[in-house]
């Protein structure tokens, strides 16, 4: 079993076209991962906080690869932000709770740098106007290249149904990051990137910038 844990600053939270703002704050955020894999199995747990108290997130997730290109997942969000301490962890009501549970599948093409991805609620908060399930769901095309130590990925996503990510179906995710792998050892990566994102759904533009220690435990 290969083990490893992360530690990210990153100077905005952003996540499928939502940054800066009332969900996940307009503070810098610590974001640390345990990650464990084993044959075609990835477990791990995923914890954040802004500096503004006012994002706060626990997600266990677990990843199963049905081919060396597809892969498929189920990942809890359990966000409720400052009232984290307070909150009820068993509260899976479609109106009330503070998880969002999501499943999603990943593509990648064998011999091409393209990865297509799928997600939607299944389950927790996500409620329409008649109270049903929205079943928030979120489409992504990605590619990226290497140059030497320098990774460049661009990312186009979109939501095909009012919910979660936007009032109305269309492109919420316009995104680029460039990174450049820096490592402090043969064994300590530490990888710095920056990255723009505008949101055309909701008029809105990102500018993050981050970097990340990754610990490999075993």
């Amino acid at each position: 079993m290969k083990i490893s844990l992360s530690v990210t600053y990153v100077t905005q939270h952003y996540w499928r076209g939502i940054g800066r703002g009332g969900l996940f704050g307009k503070a810098p955020s610590f974001e640390t991962q345990i990650t464990m894999m084993k044959n075609r199995w990835t477990f791990g747990i995923f914890a954040g906080a802004s500096l503004d108290n006012i994002y706060k997130t626990v997600m266990p997730f677990v990843i199963y690869k049905v081919t060396p290109e597809f892969s498929v997942a189920l990942q809890d969000m359990f966000s409720p932000g400052t009232n984290f301490w307070n909150s009820k962890p068993l509260d899976f009501d479609i109106i009330t709770s503070k998880h969002f549970v999501d499943y999603y599948m990943v593509y990648r093409f064998k011999g091409v740098p393209i990865q297509l991805k799928w997600a939607s609620i299944v389950l927790g908060k996500d409620p329409n106007e008649n109270g049903k399930r929205n079943f928030s769901s979120y489409a992504e095309i990605s590619s990226g290249f290497k140059v030497n130590k320098w990774q460049f990925d661009g990312y186009v996503g979109g939501t095909p149904w009012k919910g979660l990510y936007a009032q109305e179906a269309g492109i919420i995710n316009l995104e680029a990051k460039a990174q450049y792998n820096f490592a402090i050892s043969d064994s300590l990566p530490f990888p710095i990137f920056v990255k723009v994102a505008h949101n055309p759904s909701a008029k809105t533009q990102h500018f993050i910038a981050g970097c990340t220690v990754i610990l490999p435990l075993k």
